[in-house]
């Protein structure tokens, strides 16, 4: 089920296509919600596949370049010893 929008804001019309239209429909019968919030969560889960192809693509790039691998991998080690630091229970 799709979560409902906590905030409501000012709905526009927008132009789709007609088998898109209906597919959204169909989700927000389906999920008991309006069309608006299937296309509310549509484009949040656009964000977050954006947001995750860029970083890896970020990733790759800093995977490429030796120097930036490095000095990445380095400071990864500097912060893996504060795992064994004692402080497990810290709050």
């Amino acid at each position: 089920m799709i979560p409902k929008l906590e905030t409501r804001k000012e709905q526009k019309t927008v132009k789709a296509f007609e088998n898109d239209i209906a597919l959204i429909n169909e989700h927000a019968k389906l999920w008991g919600c309006t069309a608006a919030e299937v296309i509310h969560r549509m484009c949040e889960e656009l964000r977050k596949q954006v947001y995750l192809q860029e970083l890896g693509e970020s990733f790759e790039s800093v995977v490429a370049n030796t120097e930036q691998f490095a000095a990445l991998q380095a400071e990864n080690q500097a912060w893996d010893c504060t795992l064994a630091d004692g402080l497990d229970n810290a709050t």
